[in-house]
């Protein structure tokens, strides 16, 4: 892909395109503390988020050699698409979370289309206060267009996300939608712990789902909002509810800096707490340790049990945001 470099008109907030990624066309947003890496051609998925007084990259890389999806040709066809690209970073899942659900008739996998489908890009602004870019992208299997804004203001460590979900459908549709920050070392060790507003959570995989008392212990007494070392080889999905505030953050003792997800709790009542600290087998054969936390409308395989779903009319728009803030300890 040949693009022109773009120079910003500020030194401050600031708005770099021309660059590609893996073979993806990438846009850059950048102000005197914050430096966030959106690879629009996939999703307007995000590899790179740089707090920068302390030159730290809080999110998660895939430990394998990343490719394109034209470099790709699958060796079965009954595996999640989503597992066979999956890059880490902070990505977001529309019109499907979790497992794969059926949407009308249109059959959804794994975390939904969003995550690799392309966005161009729209329009960016600069200004001595802020910078912005807006991207626009379509999903393949059911009728939506999303237009999304990502700004930074001067000086300000925090990343804002503005959404436009819009049904171009002639019928109503359903969604379970979230956003999918995933965070990794080194910011991410066994020091870290989850702290937030909620009061109560539940566990994946109960049937039927237990409604439990937040913050909590497990039977050994270990706090759950506790991140576990690399060494112990297990994963969790706990899905934290009942927020006081739309906000919840990973707190880094050993770096004296935590990172807060800012939304909405009254569309988003959910944040799937996810847990990989060195999980052997496929995909991640002991490589990986991250914690995600990630703002939903409902938990897991809410499109295939019809809870937890956000009513898109047909015709409609519906708006969302969310920011991710730097926060000194």
């Amino acid at each position: 892909m040949t693009a022109t470099l773009r120079v910003p008109g500020y030194h401050g907030p600031r708005v770099l395109t021309g660059y590609t990624l893996h073979g993806y066309e990438a846009v850059i947003l950048e102000n005197e503390r914050v430096r966030a890496v959106v690879n629009a051609g996939r999703g307007t998925h995000i590899p790179e988020l740089v707090y920068k007084p302390r030159d730290l990259d809080v999110i998660f890389k895939h430990p394998r050699p990343h490719k394109h999806h034209a470099g790709f040709v699958p060796t079965a066809y009954d595996e999640r698409p989503y597992n066979d690209h999956h890059a880490g970073g902070w990505f977001e899942c529309f019109p499907n979370g979790g497992g794969p659900g059926d949407l009308e008739g249109a059959r959804i996998g794994f975390h939904g289309e969003v995550w690799g489908q392309p966005f161009r890009i729209d329009a960016i602004e600069e200004s001595p206060e802020r910078c912005a870019v807006t991207l626009t992208g379509f999903t393949q299997r059911t009728p939506f267009r999303l237009t999304k804004t990502f700004s930074l203001r001067a000086g300000d460590p925090c990343l804002r996300i503005d959404e436009k979900a819009t049904n171009l459908g002639e019928q109503d549709l359903k969604v379970l939608w979230g956003q999918h920050p995933t965070f990794g070392g080194p910011f991410v060790d066994a020091h870290c712990r989850v702290e937030g507003p909620a009061t109560s959570y539940f566990l994946d995989g109960e049937d039927p789902p237990l409604r439990r008392k937040w913050p909590a212990q497990n039977e050994q007494g270990r706090d759950l909002g506790q991140v576990h070392g690399k060494d112990a080889r297990m994963s969790r999905l706990v899905y934290l509810t009942d927020f006081a505030e739309g906000k919840v953050r990973l707190v880094s003792p050993t770096w004296k800096l935590a990172f807060e997800v800012e939304f909405d709790a009254a569309r988003f009542p959910y944040v799937w707490f996810f847990e990989n600290a060195g999980v052997l087998g496929a995909p991640w054969y002991g490589r990986a340790q991250m914690v995600a936390l990630e703002p939903f409308t409902g938990m897991a395989g809410s499109l295939k049990e019809g809870h937890g779903l956000l009513k898109i009319p047909a015709g409609q728009t519906v708006e969302a945001s969310f920011a991710g803030r730097f926060v000194e300890l």
